[in-house]
């Protein structure tokens, strides 16, 4: 068993469309995938009744604003029409802000062509898409530079984004029988004590689970914070949180040879989700 449960398609800010990105999964041995786009369901929703190499499970990636690098990873089977309305909503605000950022980066000097960037794209332009017309016109070496010197948060170009709070994210999931995992805690930049209270803390708000096996908290070692997280009841996920060919994010599968419960833990969500659909 192999599974990959955090991948992004052209629908957000991916570099694949969504059945290149299932094909490219699978020729990479993984078995069972979520696709987990950034304010939408638009990658998932095209595999609706189409036959796949691997089964897709339905996802998408919350932004929270609660405080930097935080964001909550949704996994379901309804159709959930209150939760679908909110992630269009938000998508919306996405589209603004990408505007906004190249307005600013325009007049600090790096001029970009936004409707190009959204063609090629094909779908919601996000700061990873203007990161790479950067690279791509010379202004930067690579995307990570993109993000350390002009969009990131706090530097000049950066323009924050309209999202949820975990407090109005989690119960909103949850009523719309999606199973709240938090993404990437590594992410977060806190110490290991700070974390588990953060958890701790929206766990009594909703969180069902957490994203143990992501490439970010390897270098912290994963096998501390799997058992935290199981400890608290919480489900263990993980994913390589694929996005393209670079250093920001892993490749398919990656996480896996570390993931020693792999099925089991897959298993638990594949539950939980089915719980939550009745």
């Amino acid at each position: 068993m192999k599974p990959d449960l955090h991948m992004h398609t052209t629908a957000s800010d991916g570099v694949l469309p969504p059945r290149e990105l299932v094909d490219f999964a699978a020729s990479r041995g993984v078995t069972i995938m979520a696709i987990t786009d950034h304010d939408t369901f638009d990658g998932a929703d095209s595999f609706r009744g189409v036959e796949t190499p691997i089964p897709v499970i339905t996802g998408v990636e919350l932004s929270m604003k609660d405080m930097k690098g935080l964001h909550l990873l949704g996994y379901g089977l309804t159709d959930a029409p209150e939760l679908r309305k909110t992630v269009r909503d938000l998508a919306e605000k996405r589209v603004n802000r990408a505007a906004r950022i190249v307005e600013k980066l325009e007049k600090m000097g790096f001029p970009l062509d936004y409707e190009a960037i959204r063609e090629k794209c094909g779908g919601t332009v996000g700061r990873l898409h203007i990161a790479r017309a950067m690279v791509e016109k010379g202004y930067v070496r690579n995307t990570e530079a993109a993000f350390d010197r002009y969009i990131g948060e706090g530097r000049d170009g950066y323009v924050p984004n309209e999202s949820l709070t975990m407090a109005e994210a989690l119960p909103l999931l949850q009523r719309n029988g999606f199973v709240p995992v938090l993404a990437h805690p590594a992410e977060l930049e806190q110490k290991d004590e700070t974390t588990r209270m953060l958890i701790e803390a929206w766990q009594k708000q909703g969180l069902m689970g957490v994203e143990v096996y992501h490439p970010s908290w390897l270098k912290r070692g994963y096998p501390r914070l799997d058992a935290q997280v199981r400890r608290m009841g919480l489900l263990v996920t993980g994913g390589s949180d694929y996005h393209c060919d670079d250093n920001r994010h892993g490749q398919p599968g990656s996480t896996c040879p570390y993931w020693q419960n792999a099925a089991q833990d897959l298993s638990a969500l594949l539950r939980a989700m089915e719980n939550m659909h009745h």
